[in-house]
């Protein structure tokens, strides 16, 4: 009796779930990174796109119950008004220009060449967090993007499940546009030169949030030093208040004393210097007036008598 050893594995058809994207955090200011690489400052604060997830019907689904291991949000650079993408740019040293000099007909025929405009990495894993609210959900974080030209833009971001296109692939599905699942436009944002860059912006509540689970986004932390610095302060001031409040009345007592044997010091040491710092022809008038005084009184005596 012959067994047959082939083995058929049916799929079941999966249930029709449906994705949404959600800016939770939007982009405000940057501030342009130009076309070296050394100097590049990233997007502040750092985007941070949610993903929601629910049935045909509307019901939502937890995200404990979501594979999220192949999820990935990819971000490119668009215009203010969502219509053109922005994320190539002319790079000026591939411009032709004319060379000065003899042969100065001469100009290269090469055509300028094209780079990125928006820098750093471009996708971001999904990472199942707790906002600073308490709430879990499933985020997307982009806290290295930089652009490189100044302007106004705003941020597309796509999302895609790859483990999703792989089952639907073994099903049968070959479509190539549910690739991208879901797709969202930030708020636009202004990207300033170096010298019109206002600054960057205080840390938020979901950013500090996130780095405390463990998220590499930079935190400023210069609000909390100067908290610290006006405590200390505050300390010393109400540690030294009691300690002078108890000595004030001997302080006064003493200093008013010092005060008094000093300007009689002083007026005594003010009459010598003034007799000291006349001159001769002064002394000479005080003489006269004194001998004059002297004479004015022996007539009067005589003429009482």
């Amino acid at each position: 009796m012959a067994i047959s050893s082939d083995r058929h594995f049916v799929l079941e058809p999966l249930p029709p779930i449906i994705y949404r994207l959600e800016v939770s955090q939007q982009p405000i200011r940057a501030r342009m990174c130009g076309f070296g690489d050394k100097d590049r400052r990233p997007i502040d604060p750092p985007p941070v796109v949610r993903l929601l997830v629910s049935t045909a019907d509307g019901t939502p689904v937890p995200e404990s119950s979501v594979d999220h291991s192949m999820m990935i949000v990819h971000a490119g650079l668009w215009s203010e008004n969502c219509t053109e993408e922005r994320s190539l740019v002319i790079n000026p040293s591939s411009i032709p220009t004319q060379s000065t000099g003899p042969s100065s007909t001469v100009m290269s025929l090469n055509a300028p060449s094209c780079t990125r405009n928006l820098m750093g990495h471009c996708t971001s894993s999904a990472y199942v967090l707790n906002n600073h609210l308490g709430q879990q959900g499933i985020y997307f974080i982009f806290q290295d993007l930089s652009v490189r030209t100044e302007g106004t833009f705003t941020l597309k971001f796509s999302f895609c499940d790859v483990k999703g296109l792989l089952v639907r692939s073994l099903s049968g599905y070959t479509n190539s546009r549910g690739s991208v699942a879901a797709e969202v436009y930030s708020a636009p944002f202004k990207v300033y030169s170096a010298k019109k860059f206002p600054g960057m912006t205080e840390s938020t509540a979901l950013s500090k949030a996130f780095a405390k689970q463990g998220i590499k986004i930079p935190i400023r932390k210069e609000t909390r030093y100067r908290k610290t610095n006006n405590e200390e302060s505050r300390d010393l001031i109400n540690e030294e208040v009691p300690e002078s409040s108890s000595s004030t009345l001997p302080a006064t007592t003493i200093s008013d004393s010092k005060v008094s044997e000093t300007t009689i010091e002083s007026t005594g040491n003010d009459e010598k210097r003034s007799h000291h710092d006349l001159s001769d022809d002064d002394t000479d008038s005080v003489k006269d007036t004194e001998e004059g005084k002297g004479k004015s009184a022996e007539k009067r005596r005589r003429t009482n008598k």
